[in-house]
């Protein structure tokens, strides 16, 4: 479940900031850009610049477009003028064509801070991130009480990976306007990414103090609830954004999904199947395709097509039996065996997933804090009532497109090396934060990949022989520490390794 930052818009700044839809294509406009000055009383550069942004103004748009072309063709340049008609065209469609306009406007005005601005948003669209964050830099240059600028800074930095820079102008943006929702949000989103879930949480719950009407803050609130295991919270919260008259289809999916795991978590069946209908019908609808971010669009298909397939192989038994439970922490796959049972000699256990979100190895193994980290620690005083645990990680780490066989292509790394440099780190951490809570700790091996075309390409072969080493290190060390170790590899792999 992927956290989405968020933006703000535009400066809509014409002369007195208002903003119009514009329920027409520039075609209309453009079958004739004519304009009769002398019914207007114009007669020079400036009467005809003012009367375009008056009517802009006044939300006379077509008309407002005849003059600002009119304008642009006799070849004035003003700056407002070239600002104006990019921000039309763009509320048009015609983004390429906008960002010429926006650059024509702050060459001729080099101190235009909304023009950066507009410009700076304009890039977000097109995926330009760092082009997005040099602009705004020169905002936050031109006028330093500018908190927009440094929210929406701030909110690039998360999506680059830039933190603790996010996190400076996110508290710069706040310290200029103390009410500041969507500062608050990706406030949230940032601490979380640096290891203090439970502050994380405190500001997301201010964004929606300030702003109850915030869908996406909510749905934030709600994956740090779960990543903090306070599980009912979640599915109150994420409720409450149900009910917001202002919340988008695309919110509402993820929102569905989001409660969707936790009733998992719960192990409330019936309600899971009740949600899984009704996120289906969302993506017959065609609601997937307007979640913007392509990776928060990819997770979300991922999960629903995960627990779509997942809910009918699992059973269902009267929560109320008298089991032994066994916690079994883990990213996604945990949730496999979500409230199943199973005989661990003398009785039958019954397993409770602990779900750390996104997680790999090569979290666990770095030096320094993360929300992985501070989930696990966060979650397991929950949990202290086994002596057992079952932990699976790593299978992120052993795909094709990121973890270990990316990186060590990217940096000419030895896979084997990469390979037991993060196992090493990763039950470093594992076995110091958990055995002092559980005596009896069984690591989880990676599953065989599954072959999905007929033929493997390069990369997929050498993923098959990357999870291969993989498994045989992890089960070496496992055991060598007095854990155990459960090798699925063995249980799901053929003779080629798929």
């Amino acid at each position: 479940m992927e956290e989405s930052s968020h933006k703000d818009e535009e400066v809509k700044k014409i002369t007195k900031g208002r903003t119009f839809n514009i329920p027409f294509s520039l075609d209309e406009v453009n079958d004739n850009i004519s304009i009769r000055t002398n019914s207007y009383n114009v007669t020079s550069k400036e009467q005809l610049i003012n009367q375009a942004l008056k009517l802009h103004s006044n939300g006379n748009i077509k008309e407002a477009i005849k003059y600002y072309q009119y304008i642009i063709n006799q070849g004035y340049q003003d700056y407002r003028v070239l600002s104006n008609y990019g921000m039309i065209i763009k509320d048009l469609g015609k983004l390429h064509e906008a960002e010429k306009y926006y650059r024509k406007a702050i060459e001729i005005n080099p101190n235009f801070a909304n023009g950066f601005y507009n410009l700076s948003i304009l890039m977000q669209d097109l995926g330009k991130l760092h082009e997005a964050e040099r602009f705004l830099r020169k905002v936050t240059q031109l006028n330093p009480t500018y908190s927009k600028a440094y929210s929406n800074l701030g909110a690039i930095l998360i999506d680059l990976g830039k933190s603790k820079d996010a996190e400076r102008f996110l508290r710069k943006a706040i310290q200029l306007n103390p009410s500041y929702s969507i500062a608050y949000s990706n406030l949230g989103i940032v601490l979380k990414d640096l290891g203090n879930l439970k502050e994380a949480e405190q500001y997301q719950r201010k964004a929606i103090q300030f702003n109850p009407n915030f869908a996406n803050a909510y749905y934030n609130l709600g994956n740090t609830l779960i990543d903090l295991g306070k599980l009912e919270e979640s599915i109150l919260i994420s409720q409450s954004a149900l009910e917001l008259k202002s919340i988008n289809e695309a919110d509402k999916l993820r929102t569905l999904l989001q409660i969707t795991i936790t009733q998992l978590l719960l192990g409330d069946f019936s309600e899971i199947f009740l949600n899984i209908k009704k996120t289906k019908e969302l993506i017959k609808q065609g609601v997937l395709k307007t979640i913007n971010k392509e990776k928060v669009r990819n997770n979300s298909l991922s999960y629903i097509q995960f627990l779509t397939s997942l809910y009918p192989q699992l059973e269902k038994q009267d929560l109320n039996l008298k089991f032994d439970i066994v916690p079994h922490i883990g990213e996604s796959h945990c949730l496999s065996f979500a409230h199943q049972t199973l005989s661990i000699f003398p009785k039958s256990k019954k397993i409770q997933p602990v779900l750390i979100t996104g997680a790999k190895a090569w979290h666990f193994a770095k030096q320094e804090n993360n929300k992985w980290k501070d989930s696990l620690n966060q979650q397991i005083k929950n949990h202290t009532y086994s002596n057992n645990i079952f932990i699976s990680f790593g299978e992120i780490d052993c795909r094709k497109d990121e973890g270990i066989l990316p990186f060590s292509r990217k940096n000419q790394k030895d896979i084997l090396e990469v390979c037991e440099t993060t196992i090493n780190g990763y039950l470093n951490y594992m076995e110091s934060t958990l055995s002092p809570i559980f005596s009896q700790r069984y690591y989880f091996g990676i599953p065989a990949p599954t072959k999905k075309k007929e033929f493997n390409d390069e990369l997929d072969i050498k993923r098959i022989e990357m999870i291969k080493i993989y498994n045989s290190l992890l089960k070496n060390k496992v055991l060598s520490r007095g854990s155990y170790f459960l090798d699925v590899y063995s249980l799901t792999s053929k003779e080629n390794g798929e």
